[in-house]
């Protein structure tokens, strides 16, 4: 069960991460009166991306509860190769040779961390 918890915890950030590009992208204001942050955050996608985070929190507790920190927030560093991935496909963003390399190495000193 403790491995539930991290990759929700894990998901569920990346979830939040990319509703809040997406809501800061093409803006979906619920009100549009005020200061140009206050319509920033009525958009109803980083709203929504707030509460993903607040939830990802909250799975975080749960997983810290049942394994070790050492472990544990490691695995986190997969929500960025998640997140540069989707960032690729959804918002057009370019991933370099360099980038690729990054993605590769954080893939393998997970893989490593995860058997140790």
């Amino acid at each position: 069960m403790k491995f539930v918890w991290l990759l929700s915890s894990v998901l569920l950030g990346v979830v939040g991460q990319l509703l809040m590009k997406w809501g800061l992208v093409n803006p979906k204001p619920l009100w549009s009166q005020g200061p140009s942050f206050v319509s920033m955050f009525s958009s109803w996608p980083v709203l929504a991306g707030l509460f993903s985070y607040a939830l990802s929190s909250l799975f975080w507790l749960l997983t810290l509860k049942q394994m070790n920190v050492s472990v544990a927030y490691p695995m986190v560093s997969l929500g960025y190769v998640v997140v540069a991935l989707a960032g690729y496909y959804l918002f057009s963003e370019s991933i370099s040779v360099t980038k690729w390399m990054g993605i590769g190495f954080v893939l393998v000193g997970v893989a490593f961390i995860s058997r140790a």
